[in-house]
């Protein structure tokens, strides 16, 4: 069961790093609204949660973060037309860093860190 949640969050990561990518490029008139990154900030971290619950203690937690770089460096970069996605100015490496900072974090600490103690 532990292995098909890892795939499930996998694919997740995989399909929202795809969603990010794509909707980083939203505007409201000239201004550029970046809702990609808060979903990035708070999804990637979740995602690592998860799995460091089914695989407490190993390095499969850092599964997420790999995927969901490879996936947003590959997309962001490269496209079927030649130019990647990212727009040319400071979005694609704050998102960048909103979706590994939070998340690598959150994997590095231990195992049972984000319990609260239970009142007994």
């Amino acid at each position: 069961m532990r292995v098909a949640v890892l795939a499930v969050v996998l694919l997740d990561v995989a399909l929202l790093a795809l969603t990010e990518v794509a909707w980083l490029t939203l505007q409201v008139g000239t201004v550029p609204l970046p809702v990609s990154i808060l979903v990035a900030a708070v999804t990637t971290p979740l995602a690592v949660r998860v799995v460091d619950r089914c695989f407490p203690g190993s390095r499969v937690v850092f599964a997420p973060l790999v995927v969901w770089t490879v996936v947003v460096v590959v997309f962001g970069f490269w496209s079927p037309t030649g130019t990647g996605t990212f727009p040319p100015d400071w979005r694609p490496l704050v998102l960048v860093a909103s979706g590994l900072f939070p998340a690598v974090w959150v994997a590095s600490r231990p195992v049972g860190a984000d319990s609260t103690p239970s009142a007994t």
